[in-house]
């Protein structure tokens, strides 16, 4: 188990958050999921990506809002509505898949990495829940 990941387990197992098993990705970075249910948004389902040198995460949140493809056109000025309203995370229009995912990438160099995803977890949680109705009001506009 890579430091930073053995960090952020101990300090979610410190406070009885619920999480999954650490999984390996193919190239080798670590992964753990956590999912909350919001005010707004029904399941908010977080996954942390550690990388091999211990030094930065990536958070992802996948299939925020699912977009039929008579919406694509108009949602990206929703997205980017929403990027200027919240800062550190951002919301991306994957057109692969036409769903709305949130994405942060943290850098970090200190024994404080658990309390550090803590801290980014609750402001994903947070930025997901708010811009959450704001997605669904243009989704049946």
């Amino acid at each position: 188990m890579l430091d930073s990941t053995r960090q952020f387990i101990q300090a979610m197992d410190a406070k009885n958050i619920k999480h999954s098993d650490i999984e390996v990705t193919d190239s080798g970075m670590e992964k753990v999921t956590v999912i909350y249910t919001g005010d707004s948004i029904p399941s908010i389902r977080m996954i942390f990506f550690f990388n091999k040198d211990c030094e930065d995460v990536a958070i992802r949140v996948f299939d925020i809002v699912k977009l039929p493809e008579n919406k694509i056109d108009g949602f990206f000025k929703v997205v980017n509505e929403a990027n200027r309203r919240f800062r550190f995370f951002k919301f991306v229009l994957d057109t692969n898949d036409n769903t709305v995912q949130a994405e942060m990438d943290a850098a970090f160099r200190t024994h404080d990495v658990g309390e550090i995803c803590l801290e980014l977890m609750g402001r994903c949680v947070d930025i997901c829940d708010k811009a959450y109705p704001d997605f669904m009001k243009a989704l049946w506009a």
